[in-house]
């Protein structure tokens, strides 16, 4: 089933270029052919990396025939045919040669027959050759699970990998022939990580992971634009900063900006796809740290830039993360904050001296507060509070002050440091020093962040557990 097209920021653009059709010679002629079409609307459908959207619609004649015609060629890639119910009918290929046609057999594809395009003849043809085989892998691998033999298991699993290894065949004898088509690129895009591990054993000069990255985006060139035209992009890139890439942020910042530095001009498809990809991506990691990453592509690609395709979305989106990012990344000092206790004296964070602080923002009428504090507080009794560490809980909510006190006394959190924004900071203090919830990014509660004597952030965003995980690595 085809998506329901999320027209984006990035597809919006796209159709808008789609659109801007010269007054030239006709390019495209592509023609499909089945009675069952007859009389029906259907929809040329193309990628845009992982997105869909619709290219251009028309109606079937009588004879079950669909032309789509256009002046200005389409970027090669994969396309798909879609009736008006949004489904795929079928996917194609559209390539150097746009004037083809293709008759259809909807209940026997591997009789469908295609004119003037040895690309799709050979992409129907490997998908039915990789259907065939999936359907007797499937049948050897029950067989295999009821083998009661050394020998018929060895059998069967030999057969299985017959049959991997003619799909790899089909793959290489194409890219070989014409590494240049479109078809051979999808092929390397859509290549398993599995393959180059099995590769690896031809690698003798090289150690395996210097080999597997030197190879893994082999016949892939950042700058061409076809890598959008197909769904496997992501998937592709996903895999390799995974598997092969350091998860610390230098060594992923380096990887980053090899590839966004070989996507050619800064204003093309291919660099504005994926340096918003990779902003998306480390604008909330999955690994603590990793969004120094964010930090990094922002001061280099964007911070003090313009791009022609940039939206105003898309600015909000990375200047509101940049700030709420860059002054409490893992590794920097934090910034103080400007706090009154309870009984109203000024009690601000560096005025805490601790080997360890939590900090913590919460709101008295906040439910999931309610929960987690008590949670927080058996770890800290338990064991924090032994080793020195002080816990700073800054209630953001003033106003519920009786609130505030006797869920203190409910819980028994007297052995916290218990404060509320201070009304007003006397100093030489700009707007951004004062403004902590920007400076810790508070847009929720509770936040949570680790502290050392230096007031350096070493932890935040992860459970309680995994907080005194880390104190222990730190201070053993």
């Amino acid at each position: 089933m085809l998506n329901k097209f999320n027209f984006n920021i990035f597809l919006i653009f796209f159709c808008f270029q789609i659109a801007l059709i010269g007054q030239q010679k006709q390019a495209v002629s592509i023609t499909f052919k089945d009675p069952s079409f007859k009389t029906n609307m259907y929809y040329l459908a193309g990628y845009y990396g992982k997105y869909t959207v619709l290219l251009d619609s028309t109606k079937a004649n009588l004879k079950g025939e669909i032309n789509f015609k256009k002046n200005k060629k389409y970027t090669e890639g994969i396309y798909m045919l879609v009736n008006a119910d949004k489904q795929i009918v079928t996917e194609f290929i559209i390539d150097k040669q746009q004037q083809f046609s293709i008759s259809l057999n909807l209940e026997h594809p591997d009789k469908t027959t295609i004119e003037n395009s040895e690309t799709n003849t050979r992409f129907f043809e490997f998908n039915t050759l990789l259907k065939q085989n999936n359907l007797q892998i499937q049948e050897l691998t029950k067989q295999l699970a009821t083998a009661t033999t050394n020998k018929g298991s060895a059998h069967i699993k030999g057969k299985i990998s017959t049959l991997n290894k003619s799909i790899i065949t089909y793959k290489s004898n194409i890219i070989q022939k014409d590494p240049d088509n479109v078809l051979s690129l999808l092929f390397n895009l859509s290549k398993p990580i599995e393959h180059y591990f099995n590769e690896v054993t031809l690698a003798t000069k090289k150690d395996s992971l210097t080999y597997l990255k030197d190879h893994f985006f082999e016949g892939i060139n950042f700058n061409d634009e076809r890598l959008l035209r197909n769904p496997f992009l992501e998937t592709k890139i996903t895999t390799y900063f995974n598997a092969l890439v350091p998860k610390d942020p230098e060594s992923i910042t380096k990887e980053v900006f090899t590839i966004l530095n070989n996507t050619g001009d800064k204003n093309n498809s291919m660099f504005s796809y994926l340096s918003i990809f990779f902003a998306n991506t480390y604008a909330n990691p999955k690994v603590m740290g990793n969004d120094r990453v964010f930090i990094n592509i922002y001061n280099n690609y964007f911070k003090d830039k313009t791009y022609s395709w940039l939206t105003e979305q898309q600015k909000i989106f990375l200047n509101t993360t940049n700030s709420h990012r860059k002054d409490n990344l893992i590794g920097n000092k934090a910034k103080n904050l400007f706090m009154t206790t309870i009984d109203g004296k000024t009690l601000n964070l560096y005025d805490v001296s601790s080997p360890y602080t939590v900090v913590i923002f919460w709101d008295p009428s906040c439910g999931h507060c309610i929960k987690e504090l008590p949670k927080i507080n058996k770890w800290y009794l338990k064991d924090l509070k032994s080793r020195g560490v002080k816990i700073y809980a800054v209630n953001l909510n003033p106003d519920l002050k009786k609130e505030w006190i006797d869920f203190i006394e409910k819980e028994q959190l007297s052995d916290w440091i218990h404060v509320t924004p201070t009304k007003v900071v006397y100093g030489d203090y700009s707007k951004e020093e004062v403004d902590f919830q920007t400076l810790y990014n508070v847009v929720q509660t509770p936040v949570m962040y680790l502290l050392d004597s230096t007031k350096t952030f070493r932890a935040k965003n992860i459970s309680v557990e995994n907080y005194i995980n880390i104190i222990n690595q730190l201070q053993p």
